[in-house]
């Protein structure tokens, strides 16, 4: 897990701690950094993990030029990511203003047009996404299959499937 944090410095143990409470994981799951999102290269060396990983950048996919680089996760680095190990699953939270369905794709139109082939699963609510991305179509079909189960009737409209 990978918070994207773009104040780091305000960060006590104990956020962290909160965070991964809040998160339902082990503190030491959250990925640390001494690269700030600035430098954006080394922050993303320090990513080592070779499984599954959820990002929380503070808006989500940068679908053009931004002008908050940080608070974003740009499509080449989902790329990368994605490359670093042929069955991972990313998982990225994406923050909307506006109409979600409609932002959720114009993320997948950018992905496309910068990474190739992927598989994608949204879950959407009224303000924000969660994307899951992988190259393999069966990871993110599991997802909808979960999601699906798990909300029954309740889940029309919320649960999206791409495949490349």
């Amino acid at each position: 897990m990978d918070p994207m944090l773009t104040d780091p410095g305000s960060w006590q143990a104990e956020d962290f701690g909160i965070y991964a409470h809040l998160l339902r994981i082990m503190p030491a799951m959250i990925i640390p950094h001494e690269a700030d999102l600035h430098n954006r290269f080394a922050y993303f060396l320090e990513i080592s993990h070779k499984g599954d990983l959820f990002l929380d950048p503070d808006i989500g996919v940068a679908t053009g030029s931004v002008k908050e680089p940080p608070k974003y996760i740009r499509p080449s680095e989902v790329n990368d990511l994605l490359e670093g190990s042929t069955n991972r699953l990313l998982v990225i939270y994406q923050h909307v203003r506006g109409n979600v369905a409609k932002r959720v794709d114009k993320v997948r139109s950018r992905l496309r047009e910068k990474i190739g082939t992927f598989s994608c699963c949204s879950y959407q609510s009224g303000t924000a996404a969660i994307l899951f991305i992988a190259r393999k179509r069966a990871r993110t079909e599991l997802v909808a299959k979960h999601f699906k189960t798990l909300f029954k009737d309740r889940v029309k409209g919320r649960i999206r499937t791409f495949h490349d």
